[in-house]
Order: C-alpha cells, then structure tokens, then sequence
C-alpha cells in the first residue's frame, strides 16, 4: 500500500499552526430547530444536499425519499411564527416509470426568476437520472426534465448525476442568471465509463447538453466526481472520491473553453495520511483566489477509516493543511468532515458526520490570524444534545448567508425524518 509521506509535505503541515479554541469562546452561537420532518407514512424523509434561501427567508430544498410515492420531494419552507412550515412543491415519481425522476442525492439550484434546478441520479426516460426545472406559474409549481440520463454506466453522455448544479458567480450567493451555462458530474458513463462533467446550455427554450470531460482514474472503478466549482475565470474545479495517483482522489481543475484537465493534488493512501484521502465536496475560492475543500478520511484501520482534513491550495500551487481531524474512534472535534462554505470575510464553515461530544457529527468554524499566522478550529455545535431532537449525523456541508447564519439538514432526528437547523450569531 503505498503512502504519500514527502519531506515537503510533512514539512507544509508541520508550518501550518492550528488553534483549537473551545465552543463559545470566541464565537456565540444559538442553535434552533427550523423544521422537523414528519415520521409517518408518505412524509417527505431524510433531506439532502444544503439548503437554498431566497430574499423572503424561505427555504427550499429536497428529500432522498417519502411524499406521496416514497422517491423524494421538493419542499419549500415558509416562516410561521416561531416555526417553518412546510409544503410539498413535487413528488418525484409521479409520471409512469419514474419519468420525472426519483430519490434526490443533492440540492437545488434557483434562477433569478425564481424557479429551481436540479438532479436525480435515478427515473427519467431511459432510467439513468435527469436534470429538471420547477416552475412556478399562475396554478402553482410544474415540473419539466431539462436532459434524461440514458441508464447504462457504459452511456458515452454520462450515468447518476449526483450532485448539485454549478454556475459562475454562485459563490457570492447570487442566483443564476438564466443564460450562463450550467454544469454538473456524472457519477459513471462518459467514454471510460467513470463519470462525466458536463454542460448545459439554453436559449431561453431548448437546452443543449455536452460533455466537457470524461474522468479517466489511473487507478480504481470510478472517479466518483463531486460538485463543480466554477471560478470567476470560468475554470471548472472539483474533486474526486477515487482514482488519481493514489486511488483516493484528486483536486482537479478543467480550463475554461478547453477544458484541459489538470491535477492540482493527489489524495493520499492510507492508513495513516498526511494530506488526507477521499475529496468529497465542492470547493471553495477566497478573494484571492486561493482554494480550500475537505477529504473524508486520513486515517484507516481495522475498525473503519475515519479523520479528513480542510486544506488550503494557494495561488501559487502549494497544498497545505489548515486542520487535521482526530484519528481516534471517538473525536471530540469532529470526523469526516463533508464540504466547506466561505462567508466574505474569509471564514470557512463546515459540518461533520460523525465525532463530537455525542459522536452525532458537528458543526465548526475556521479562522485565519493574519498577525499570528494561525488558523484556529471553533466547533459550534455538536449534534445529539437534548436526547438528539437537534438531529444527527449531518450529511451535507452548510450554507451561510450574509447575516452570518448558517443553515443546514440532518437526515434523521427522533420521531422524525430529518430536520432543518440554524445557527445565529
């Protein structure tokens, strides 16, 4: 098995000084419950992806399983008083053979009109997934299929879109604007077989799909691409849970118009690595152009692999990390971390699916000390307080607004099918 333990890397995450300060020390926040979702049959249940907010404060988002058909739902919620109420905007498969789609893996996407994106990696025409507009006209929210997936992982135009929708300009919170393309990943299909990155483009009435990239590990059955980031450049960044030098996945980025891959860095093997192992997020950039992401694991043994890392790749090439989970079964701070969020300010927000006070995952912040030149690890909240009617075990990275607030889904909770929290300053 091999190990990727260079002098200069190890030298790069010795240099890099992590403080851990204690929760509420430095930063208060207060956790509520906004919604939590029914238990009982045909209940929308285990909410996926983060959540999308619009200017009135409402919610949107989607649920791998449940509603009227047991596939899924999109859902909006709407403030009511010290609670969020909630109403079904779609059941998925509601046409024959699950044309329209079925069992959500990721989150929405919403246009400046309003109306929502995104995807299932199951349903569709040939059963290999869709991506889908909702529309709200006069008589409420109608569904379209933008693009059907063909249901074969050998299909040349890709197989399970799995994650969210990507555009230029969504780090900054703004929604799309209805003519710059669209781009999302494949898990499988494309001419190796193992995923795809792909375009989607419209003029206001058809919508044309591309390939940009087929995903071509070096090592293992598929690349596993995670969501796109798109850069002010246009150039497409993400990465992969396998493949790469390694077999545990790569940052990569895909120029603009070209779309040359490059590799940024290889994830390491483990069971003991330094940089981490197993990409799994969308990245995110800074003001400067530096990126930062998560791995899910840097630690394996007989038990499990467990740990990940945050790491920072500057403008000029050099990968650092910025904090290395607890490698123990049970990590007071966290364990496999699932994705970043960066506020104006530079501040990166994060949950984990397991670790904590209770083991039920986490919530924590990330802040750089230009002056002490130090990154210092907040945790914010941890999961499976108050006999766990907060939830457990996040799924998904959060979403911060321009408030500060942050906004994010567990997937289950006691006498519910998953919830909806926030956190406020």
């Amino acid at each position: 098995m091999r190990l990727c333990k260079s002098p200069a890397l190890l030298a790069l995450v010795v240099a890099t000084l992590l403080v851990i300060a204690p929760a509420g020390s430095a930063f208060a926040y207060t956790f509520e419950t906004l919604h939590g979702f029914c238990a009982h049959d045909g209940c929308p249940s285990e909410p996926v992806g983060a959540p999308v907010l619009d200017s009135a404060g409402d919610i949107y988002g989607m649920t791998r399983g449940g509603g009227k058909y047991g596939m899924g739902v999109v859902f909006k919620l709407v403030p009511n008083g010290n609670d969020y109420k909630g109403y079904i905007l779609h059941n998925f498969c509601a046409r024959a053979n699950c044309a329209d789609g079925s069992s959500p893996s990721a989150g929405l996407i919403m246009d400046v009109d309003g109306n929502l994106y995104g995807t299932t990696p199951g349903g569709g025409k040939f059963g290999g997934g869709v991506v889908f507009k909702l529309t709200h006209g006069a008589n409420g929210w109608s569904l379209g299929v933008i693009h059907d997936f063909c249901g074969q992982k050998t299909c040349a135009g890709g197989y399970q879109p799995k994650t969210e929708l990507s555009y230029q300009g969504q780090s900054s919170g703004a929604p799309w604007d209805t003519f710059a393309p669209l781009f999302g990943t494949t898990d499988y299909g494309g001419t190796n077989g193992r995923g795809t990155a792909f375009e989607l483009l419209t003029d206001g009435s058809l919508w044309n799909h591309q390939v940009v990239h087929n995903f071509n590990t070096l090592a293992g059955p598929t690349a596993n691409p995670g969501p796109i980031l798109v850069d002010p450049s246009g150039n497409l960044i993400g990465e992969t849970h396998t493949g790469g030098k390694y077999n545990s996945g790569v940052l990569y980025r895909l120029a603009a118009s070209t779309w040359k891959e490059t590799t940024l860095h290889n994830f390491c093997n483990p069971p003991d690595c330094a940089d981490g192992a197993t990409g799994v997020g969308r990245p995110v950039m800074d003001a400067s152009g530096n990126l930062y992401g998560t791995t899910l694991y840097s630690y394996c043994n007989e038990d499990g692999c467990n740990g990940g890392v945050v790491f920072k790749r500057t403008t000029g090439g050099a990968y650092q990390v910025i904090y290395r989970f607890c490698t123990s079964i049970e990590c007071a701070d966290g364990s496999n971390a699932l994705g970043l969020a960066i506020d104006a300010a530079g501040a990166l927000y994060g949950t984990t699916s397991d670790g904590g006070t209770h083991q039920m995952g986490t919530v924590f912040r990330l802040d750089y000390n230009s002056t002490q030149q130090q990154w210092a690890y907040t945790m914010l909240h941890t999961f499976c307080s108050n006999a766990c009617k907060d939830g457990d075990m996040p799924a998904a990275p959060p979403v911060v607004d321009a408030a500060g607030n942050i906004y994010g889904y567990t997937p289950e909770a006691p006498g519910s099918n998953g919830t909806v929290f926030e956190l406020s300053p």
